[in-house]
């Protein structure tokens, strides 16, 4: 086949323009710090890694669901601690006013103490994360607990909180019922009415008897309580690491595919330079020359 100066010199401006693009790509993965920016860089490592990006979006999503059943969880366990010491002073009062020896002024002040622990106690079961009152079940944008004491959770708000993270579902947290209720039905806030009425009357036999049965049967809710809110934390501590640990492994990997590497970027920048300039001086060479060049 007879090579023609046309040929050589089409062949010579079309290594040229490889050079330039390939310089081009070298220049934007420097400024990008990425390698793969575009399907057309590597179809198969961006495919890759969009999928990993979008399971990156759901770890997040999974994570600030996690977050808030921490915080809640956290408020859940302040909150029976507060009320666990309550309890006991409630009791301590209690057994103060069973005694018979009392005056009426001592028993007035016993009374007047439960009656402000009654208000303690009624804003602990309406304590609110944000908007949500954590003892509040589902119906959490209402109060459990009206100004005077009455429980009014509906039905379905009795239920356990959940939280859907990793293919797990976590039920955690405690209703107002859980924790301010008797296996009787009788609520704390009712045990106080009938403490204050016994201790205004000096009827020793309920202060003795009802009350402090039911003081125990609190108690013991309470104790419960925290030992299932400290199951609850661990389980959702365990999901959140595993979250964390999932988000650092995929954060790496796409790195790893698509973070150019800067040194052998620049390496492969320096050699294409140089055969550019080897090619545009070969090139003014043979574009230059014309027919009057081969007449001797």
């Amino acid at each position: 086949m007879r090579i023609t100066n046309k040929m050589i010199g089409e062949r010579v401006l079309t290594n040229i323009q490889k050079n330039i693009n390939s310089i081009a790509k070298f220049h934007d993965q420097l400024s990008s710090g990425l390698k793969v920016r575009y399907p057309s860089d590597d179809a198969v490592t961006a495919t890759r890694t969009s999928n990993l990006k979008s399971r990156l979006r759901e770890l997040e999503q999974y994570e600030r669901n996690i977050d808030h059943a921490e915080n809640i969880l956290n408020s859940y366990d302040t909150s029976l601690q507060e009320i666990s010491s309550i309890y006991q002073r409630l009791r301590e009062l209690i057994t103060q006013g069973a005694n018979g020896i009392l005056t009426d002024e001592q028993r007035k002040a016993i009374s007047q103490e439960v009656k402000q622990i009654k208000e303690q106690l009624i804003q602990i079961a309406n304590t609110q994360i944000g908007t949500d009152y954590i003892f509040a079940g589902y119906a959490s944008n209402k109060p459990p607990v009206d100004q005077d004491g009455n429980i009014v959770l509906n039905p379905d708000s009795a239920k356990s909180r959940f939280v859907n993270a990793l293919g797990y579902r976590v039920e955690y947290g405690l209703s107002a019922k859980d924790v301010f209720q008797t296996d009787s039905g009788m609520s704390v806030f009712q045990l106080i009415d009938i403490t204050i009425n016994a201790l205004e009357s000096n009827d020793q036999e309920t202060l003795g008897g009802i009350s402090l049965m039911s003081m125990d049967y609190l108690e013991d809710t309470v104790s419960k309580g925290l030992a299932k809110i400290g199951a609850d934390q661990r389980m959702v501590e365990m999901i959140s690491t595993r979250i964390e640990d999932l988000n650092t492994f995929m954060t790496e990997y796409i790195s790893k595919e698509t973070d150019a590497d800067i040194t052998e970027v620049l390496t492969k920048l320096s050699t294409h330079q140089a055969a550019l300039t080897a090619a545009l001086k070969s090139a003014a060479n043979v574009l230059t020359s014309t027919l009057v060049d081969f007449i001797e």
